[in-house]
């Protein structure tokens, strides 16, 4: 039934009933058949109001029931093209709220999708594509839209496939990264903390310590530094030396629940592959020889998902010769001479 609110349906629905009896013809250009053009006019009736009944009854053709009923609820060209133009302006400034999932968004823009369909204007798939992709938020988005931009080309990638890809990504980092932000950066130990100021003081309630990751302290008075420290201490042979180092160079921790080192293959010759992962937070490598520049006086540890601990050999430039044939250079780049892989770290990359 229609009403004053669900016209675009409304005449999506009416317009299969008609064509199922073979009288949409009839609506669509006035065709000259007595028998056809009461049944349309019979299906058309059954499905407004009776106050709309009672002041469209009076026309004698389906077809101009339906462009009464028409005019009514989409409104003249003039008031067509108002409605047009604040649909666009809602395309435009269309995001993803902080309270909604990807089904939520997805059923917002197809509204606007089909309503500007209904008032006369198609807003073309790849367009729709790339708007979902720059409505969704950058902070926990951004390494899927990245890899998606990458690896499909947006121009013939249908909207359905895009949803259902940013669905599954969606269900795999709600679990794992709820209450957490800024997750898989790379966080360097320089014995503070990160957080804001307020009035020009800093508000440890909202600092984040770089060694445990908690909020409410600098690293420099972490709880947890002591039990470090003296776990160093137990493992190297020079206690105190090694101590002493770990307070100094670089700390490098890696999204603890994306990276594991048992996830990649150390059964097979790894030389020459490049794993593109989107839980490391730095590129890295065991492979001495891709370095071209090496600073060597860069050290520290780097801690995995599973707790492991390796130590960092230095920090260089690797170059290269793209799939063009134009030479590269990939800086910052890890050398830890007990990795058995090469990792290049997606977020590090875009």
């Amino acid at each position: 039934m229609l009403t004053t609110t669900n016209y675009t349906v409304w005449a999506m629905k009416m317009m299969i009933t008609l064509k199922v009896h073979k009288v949409w013809e009839i609506v669509e250009a006035e065709a000259k058949n007595k028998e056809k053009n009461n049944m349309a006019i019979a299906l058309l009736f059954q499905s407004i109001p009776e106050t709309l009944v009672l002041q469209v009854g009076a026309l004698d053709s389906a077809k101009k029931i339906w462009d009464s009923i028409k005019t009514r609820y989409v409104g003249a060209d003039r008031v067509k093209e108002a409605r047009l133009q604040t649909l666009m302006s809602d395309f435009v400034r269309l995001k993803m709220k902080d309270n909604e999932k990807v089904d939520d968004l997805a059923s917002r823009l197809a509204e606007i999708s089909s309503k500007s369909a209904s008032l006369g204007t198609t807003i073309e798939e790849p367009k729709l594509v790339k708007k979902f992709l720059k409505c969704l938020p950058r902070r926990k988005y951004i390494h899927i839209v990245a890899t998606l931009e990458q690896v499909l080309d947006l121009n013939t990638t249908s909207l359905e496939d895009i949803i259902g890809r940013i669905k599954a990504y969606e269900e795999r980092i709600f679990e794992e990264e709820e209450n957490q932000e800024d997750q898989g950066k790379l966080m360097w130990n320089r014995g503070r903390g990160r957080g804001g100021r307020y009035n020009g003081v800093r508000d440890t309630s909202k600092v984040t310590c770089y060694r445990c990751d908690k909020l409410g302290h600098y690293a420099s008075s972490c709880p947890d530094r002591l039990l470090k420290l003296q776990e160093t201490q137990e493992d190297e042979t020079n206690n105190t030396e090694e101590a002493d180092q770990l307070m100094v160079h670089e700390v490098v921790y890696l999204n603890e629940k994306n990276c594991l080192p048992s996830n990649y293959d150390t059964t097979m010759n790894n030389e020459y592959i490049w794993y593109l992962d989107n839980g490391a937070s730095n590129h890295m490598t065991g492979d001495r020889r891709y370095f071209t520049k090496l600073d060597n006086m860069i050290a520290g540890k780097v801690r995995f998902g599973d707790d492991s601990r390796i130590d960092i050999k230095g920090k260089g430039s690797i170059a290269f010769i793209d799939m063009n044939g134009e030479p590269r250079t990939m800086p910052n780049v890890y050398y830890i001479s007990d990795l058995r892989s090469n990792i290049i770290s997606l977020g590090q990359a875009t």
